[in-house]
């Protein structure tokens, strides 16, 4: 007998795996990311070098969001209307606004919009690849090659489904970013060369969109030689995952089973609790708290979870008076040396002594985080 609850175990323990393992069945390569902590929660030929199509183009908006503003105006080069494959139907000398142009990029795919996007930024689309592999390199995606803005085959061309992972966890930080992947549709407005005003109707291909709850983004590609790669990217309730396939004819329904796997298993830790006392404010006849304003919660999936730590940035000395709900400094949450978000960090009631006063460890907010981690 105790044999047999010994093996319904090992199968119960091992049945998680089982699962993880199907998962993305018809994908070359495929990677499952906690966009919060950066934990790999599935993968499937992860390192694998690999094309990969118009995804490329994630990498584009992160470049042209970081080299430029919304507003600034771009006029339309000969050699992007001459660009085959997927168009933002774009007009030789039109001028568009940098965000227009951007949407036109990532929502109809516009391989015109990418050169448009290089030429501007860097004179040419080489030059252009150039600031994308640099960007590449200072967020840690090494295996990752681009010879063009906009996924159109070429050698030397390729990323890894981990390395599409931490550009799009990168890119996500980016509030312009998000806005645009995570549109369905609009309109952009350009002047063309003659003066006339016209505008255009772009519509995000992305199903998921539409098809799964929470999904935020990111961006689909094709070509024959590359096959179907996808990144996707959902929130619910303060988690985000990323999901990466390349070279995988049934992507969409894998990226909804790897997505909803990730939420399944979830948990939220408590990182920081509203009201947390961090410090004490004191004085000879006085004292007020200094606390957390706000919760802040981690997603946590698997059994031990992932560790994180709360980093206090708040002054050694304070001039009075204080104010109920002033701000005295913050705290930063990071998960493995990643800061995933900040905390203000307020008086708890008016302090109306004068001059300068001192800062005490608060030592019960030490344990509290150290007991938050372990459970």
């Amino acid at each position: 007998m105790r044999k047999i609850y010994l093996l319904i175990i090992a199968v119960l323990l091992t049945f998680p795996h089982m699962r993880a393992a199907a998962m993305a069945d018809t994908a070359k390569a495929a990677c499952l990311v906690n966009a919060v902590t950066g934990e790999v929660l599935f993968e499937k030929n992860k390192d694998e070098k690999l094309p990969m199509a118009s995804t490329t183009k994630i990498m584009t908006l992160v470049t042209a969001i970081e080299k430029t503003n919304p507003e600034d105006v771009v006029t339309v080069p000969h050699e992007a209307v001459m660009e085959e494959g997927s168009s933002a139907y774009l007009e030789e000398g039109a001028k568009i606004s940098m965000h227009d142009l951007c949407c036109g990029l990532m929502l109809n795919s516009g391989n015109d919009a990418a050169v448009a996007i290089a030429y501007h930024i860097s004179g040419g689309k080489e030059e252009f690849a150039r600031e994308m592999n640099d960007t590449a390199r200072r967020i840690g995606a090494e295996n990752t090659s681009f010879k063009n803005p906009n996924g159109l085959d070429e050698d030397g061309h390729y990323t890894t489904a981990y390395d599409l992972a931490k550009i799009t966890r990168y890119a996500l930080s980016l509030p312009e970013f998000r806005e645009i992947v995570g549109m369905r549709i609009y309109t952009a407005s350009y002047i063309r060369a003659d003066g006339t005003e016209a505008s255009i109707e772009y519509i995000n291909h992305n199903r998921l969109l539409r098809e799964f709850d929470g999904c935020i983004g990111v961006k689909t590609g094709f070509t024959k030689k590359d096959g179907r790669c996808l990144v996707s990217a959902a929130e619910r309730d303060g988690a985000v995952y990323i999901a990466v396939t390349l070279n995988a004819s049934n992507d969409w329904n894998e990226h909804k089973e790897m997505l909803e796997e990730a939420f399944g298993s979830c948990r939220m830790v408590n990182a920081v609790k509203a009201g947390d006392c961090i410090r004490h404010v004191v004085n000879d006849s006085d004292e007020c708290r200094l606390v957390a304003a706000s919760d802040f919660y981690v997603p946590v999936n698997g059994e031990r979870g992932r560790a994180f730590e709360v980093e206090e940035h708040i002054p050694d000395d304070i001039y009075m008076p204080l104010n109920e709900g002033e701000k005295i400094g913050e705290l930063s949450v990071y998960c493995d040396g990643v800061n995933v978000g900040t905390v203000d960090v307020v008086a708890d009631r008016d302090f109306k002594a004068e001059g300068k006063a001192k800062v005490k460890s608060c030592f019960v907010f030490y344990v509290q985080t150290l007991i938050r981690n372990i459970l």
